[in-house]
């Protein structure tokens, strides 16, 4: 599962976009190109990894929390009542104008 994480994660087209948009002013034009952009793509997919890992240490540590009915309850009743207020919220402000 992490193989693939890293894979999505090397692959993705908006991080291809960030590479060629933003590293170019962190490259120095002396050095060898391709040494640097593999110590930066290294270091992207390491944070990128240690990023897919905390968000799977804590999506486990979730499940039990998610599967109990009354939290199941709790998280229904909050979304809703969040939602009632922005809908609210919106009527309050086009009436408003």
């Amino acid at each position: 599962m992490m193989a693939h994480a890293w894979l999505v994660t090397a692959l993705n087209p908006k991080s291809i976009t960030f590479f060629v948009a933003f590293l170019p002013q962190f490259l120095n034009r002396h050095a060898d190109f391709w040494t640097q952009m593999l110590i930066f793509e290294t270091t992207f997919l390491t944070l990128a990894f240690a990023n897919a890992f905390g968000y799977a240490l804590v999506a486990s540590r979730a499940r039990a929390i998610v599967r109990n009915p009354k939290a199941i309850r709790i998280f229904n009743r909050t979304g809703g009542t969040l939602l009632v207020g922005a809908g609210i919220a919106t009527v309050a402000m086009r009436s408003g104008n």
